[in-house]
């Protein structure tokens, strides 16, 4: 018997198709803070995508920046339950009890 867990975010819950994403923006709540920009748009299903300006460095604090807002994420993800989120990171930050702090405001 298998009792591994994953715990990962689901690939079924990404938002990969830029109509799904350009519904967000237009459709959804905007919420700014100093380092991001997050979409809330309220639907019958569970989506989110995260975004990296380039502003914000190279790949790999790219990477880094989308790996921590993806945990927050998955951490809380019962607040955004029955709702498509789009996260627009500007900047690097790398603190992720204020990350999660932001996610939790927006909820």
């Amino acid at each position: 018997m298998n009792s591994k867990r994953r715990f990962t975010l689901p690939r079924s819950l990404i938002l990969n198709k830029k109509k799904d994403i350009d519904r967000v923006f237009k459709e959804g709540r905007r919420f700014s803070f100093e380092v991001c920009t997050i979409f809330i748009r309220s639907s019958g299903s569970e989506g989110v995508a995260f975004l990296v300006s380039r502003k914000v460095g190279t790949a790999v604090k790219r990477n880094r920046m989308k790996r921590l807002f993806r945990e927050a994420y998955r951490l809380n993800r019962d607040l955004f339950a029955g709702k498509e989120t789009v996260f627009i990171i500007k900047e690097y930050f790398d603190d992720f009890h204020s990350i999660s702090n932001i996610i939790k405001s927006v909820s």
